[in-house]
């Protein structure tokens, strides 16, 4: 091929031909694959700026799924909260109904003597009389007292005997044609001893020597008749430590002793009809005792044993509050751990119950008992709370945990005159000592106090008396006050422990003094009318009722003074914070039940000078109030009713669920937005079954029994719709913003795929232009070249 010769003009033409060719595969090849840029040799920049924008949206694209899952996983909770939204308000419906439901009960009331009172006018149209100061009820100063608490009964622990030894007891078989004073040879028929077999019993073995040859000690001789052989068989029982064997018809019978097992053996046994083997000795039957204080806590099972059923370890402990007892065995080699603080050591080799009672009791302050059938009962003593633990515990039959000692409040006895204004904790004195700080005026004259034991003395002020601490009463004081009130009629006096001042009717009684004083005998500073305006048979008295169904006790006095009671719309005010309301009869019978709402409740305990000698509600006693059949079978019904709309709830939110995730049994959503994970979003759940709303299931004869219980439980199911409409908002406002961020990323995957196709897609118009102007360029090329080469011929032809 180097010998061809070309002209410039076909080479040129060929060169030509060869650029469009190329230009035209590459045209060809974008409009192929639709890209100028196929690969890195394309353009560089472009191809690996494409590459990594396409990258990126291939990772976002991948986040949106999880993205949309979010959204599913927050719209089932949000179908889940509507849904229980729907079943709050059914419960509510059912609650509803029961409040429109008949009351239900025969309410509590008590009625009084008729007075002649009006509601107008309750007091009646009685004389003027002497006013008085009551004070409010004081105990004297007492203290807690404890009893000894008491653990709940353990289960009987039994000692681990097991019974008497039985010696073991082998029957041989039948041995054929043996009878007494033949030899073996020719009394037993078949399986006949053989010389050289053996026979062990017990340690002993014998051989067996043939015919002709005489037995000794430690031989028997097949010549041997079969008594012969039951006297070698006793020695060898004998060595071993008792027993027997005999004869019994044609079978040997072997009975060993109770101190160790039988062994039988050797090759000649079955030709004794004797089994081979180590046969145990047994137990006897028995019937457990129950341990002592003298059982051992860790004594071996035997027939003779008193240890504890389940015997105690050196890896056991018991704890007693703050002290721990332990246990080691000196049996074991083991010494006498070093003493720690608040650690007690117990030898098990000799240690009994009994000296673990010892060690219990110091511990507890308490005692441990046990009884008859092996019970062990903890008592606490009074001292203090007893806390058990360890694994020991439950090898006495206890439980660990605390036993409480039981506390009650002393008796608490009204103070009288005789009570000293001060004075230890448990004595007759004020709850609050006076202090010689304290000061009471009367009048604008002043009580005051001093304390001998402390070395104080009388400071003699002007128009002040004082009281020595150390000596001073009640009656002290209150003899003062008469005299500095002008009081000429009953002297002051304590009475059911309330302090009872009468003014008099000279002057008026200004109480007053340091902060706090007057209150330790129970009264209030304040001034006095000498004397009360006209009333009647009410006027002045005092009524009090305990607190119904929580609410605050009634404590009135009757008369018109302010904040006294004279009408029964001011009664009638004063009863319905106790949830009572009165009714008075046109006799002046006044009559006061419990209201609609708490028809289930009782009166509490009426008090008061009314229920005094000649008062309206002297042995008068509130009736109980009874259940209607009817009424609280209906009510009955709206509790199973309202229980199932619980459950439910409870389902509901149990299946709020989607991809495994419910917002409404606690779980927590956590979306991821961007490819570097550091854009995201935790939605935490709640819990919104029946608990999680503050809702539970409803108990007939405690539930919807009346309007009171019925409205609490109202008031329970609007806190739960409160919860679930703040939750569904919460949810609303987490679902815009993944929806919000899933639009973003669709909108931004968009964005990254056309910058990328923008940086590589060719422009197919252009291209095909392109190839069409190339293959004219390339049709003209291969012309040119033809006509190149047909100039040459022609020259060619010329020198020719």
């Amino acid at each position: 091929m180097s010998g061809i010769t070309l002209s410039a003009s076909v080479r040129q033409n060929l060169l030509s031909l060869q650029s469009t060719a190329d230009l035209l595969s590459t045209t060809q090849n974008r409009l192929a694959t639709g890209n100028k840029v196929n690969s890195a040799l394309d353009n560089p920049t472009n191809f690996f700026t494409a590459q990594s924008l396409n990258n990126r949206a291939s990772d976002i694209n991948n986040l949106l799924d999880g993205i949309g899952n979010g959204v599913q996983v927050i719209q089932a909770a949000n179908t889940g909260i509507t849904s229980l939204q729907k079943l709050v308000d059914s419960a509510k419906s059912i609650a509803n109904q029961a409040l429109q439901a008949t009351t239900g009960y025969t309410k509590s009331s008590v009625a009084s003597e008729a007075s002649g009172a009006t509601a107008a006018n309750l007091l009646g149209t009685t004389a003027a009389t002497t006013s008085s100061v009551t004070g409010s009820v004081k105990l004297n100063n007492i203290s807690e007292t404890f009893t000894a608490g008491f653990s709940a009964l353990g289960t009987a622990i039994t000692s681990n005997t097991q019974g008497a030894y039985v010696a073991p007891v082998r029957t041989g078989a039948n041995i054929a044609g043996i009878t007494d004073g033949t030899s073996l040879v020719s009394d037993i028929s078949t399986n006949t001893p053989a010389a050289g077999q053996t026979l062990t019993i017990g340690s002993t073995t014998f051989g067996i020597v043939g015919t002709g040859t005489a037995s000794t000690a430690s031989t028997i001789s097949v010549d041997d008749d079969i008594d012969s052989v039951l006297t070698k068989i006793n020695s060898a029982l004998t060595a071993a430590g008792g027993g027997s064997a005999v004869l019994n018809g044609t079978a040997i019978d072997i009975t060993g002793n109770t101190g160790s097992s039988l062994t039988i053996g050797g090759t000649a046994a079955a030709g004794f009809g004797l089994t081979s083997g180590t046969f145990a000795r047994t137990n006897a039957p028995h019937t457990p005792t129950a341990v002592t204080t003298g059982s051992l806590l860790a004594e071996p099972a035997s027939p003779t044993s008193n240890g504890l059923a389940t015997p105690f370890t050196t890896s056991d402990t018991i704890t007693v509050n703050n002290t721990t007892i332990n246990f080691y065995d000196s049996g074991a080699g083991q010494s006498t751990p070093p003493a720690l603080a608040n650690n007690v050591y117990l030898d098990l080799a000799s240690t009994t119950v009994a000296n673990l009672k010892t060690a219990i009791d110091n511990a507890s302050g308490g005692s441990l008992t046990v009884n008859a059938q092996g019970q062990f009962r903890l008592a606490t003593g009074t001292a203090t709370d007893v806390t058990l633990g360890g694994t020991g515990v439950g090898k006495l039959g206890l439980a660990t945990g605390t036993v409480a000692r039981t506390s009650a409040p002393a008796v608490a006895a009204p103070v009288t005159g005789a009570t000293t204004l001060k004075g230890a904790v448990g004595t007759n004195s004020l709850t609050a000592n006076f202090t010689s700080a304290d000061k009471i005026t009367v009048n604008g004259k002043t009580i005051g106090f001093y304390d001998s034991s402390l070395g104080e003395t009388d400071p003699l002020t002007t128009n002040t008396t004082s009281f020595d601490l150390a000596t001073a009463d009640v009656a002290d004081v209150l003899a003062q006050i008469d005299i500095y009130s002008g009081n000429t009629g009953t002297a002051s006096s304590v009475v059911g422990g309330k302090v009872q001042l009468n003014a008099g009717t000279l002057a008026d009684l200004d109480l007053g003094g340091t902060t706090g004083t007057l209150a330790k005998l129970g009264l209030t500073a304040g001034v006095t009318d000498a004397s009360k305006a006209a009333g009647g048979s009410l006027s002045g008295q005092t009524l009090t009722i305990a607190s119904v169904g929580g609410g605050t006790a009634t404590n009135i006095t009757f008369g018109t003074a302010d904040g006294e009671v004279s009408t029964l719309a001011q009664l009638n005010t004063n009863l319905a914070a106790n949830n009572l309301q009165a009714s008075i009869s046109s006799t002046g019978k006044l009559t006061i039940t419990t209201t609609n709402d708490n028809a289930s409740l009782d009166i509490g305990l009426i008090g008061g000078t009314v229920t005094g000698t000649g008062g309206i509600f002297e042995g008068k006693t509130a009736s109980a109030a009874e259940p209607d059949a009817a009424s609280q079978a209906t009510r009955a019904s709206f509790v199973a009713q309202f229980n199932q709309v619980i459950d439910n709830i409870r389902t509901t939110a149990q299946d709020s669920s989607f991809n495994g995730v419910n917002l409404l049994n606690g779980d927590t959503l956590s979306l991821t937005f961007n490819e570097t994970g550091k854009s995201k979003l935790d939605i935490s759940g709640v819990s919104f079954g029946p608990d999680g709303l503050g809702l539970s299931a409803l108990k007939g004869g405690t539930d919807f029994i009346d309007n009171a219980s019925t409205n609490k439980i109202l008031a329970s199911l609007n806190n739960a719709s409160s919860q679930l409409r703040s939750q569904a908002s919460a949810f609303g406002s987490n679902l815009s913003i993944v929806q919000m961020r899933q639009d973003f990323s669709k909108n931004l995957i968009n964005v990254l795929q056309t910058g990328a196709s923008n940086l590589t897609l060719a422009d197919t118009n252009e291209e095909a232009a392109n190839s069409q102007a190339l293959s004219t360029r390339q049709s003209i090329a291969v012309s040119s070249l033809a006509l190149a080469n047909q100039s040459q011929q022609g020259v060619l032809q010329l020198l020719r």
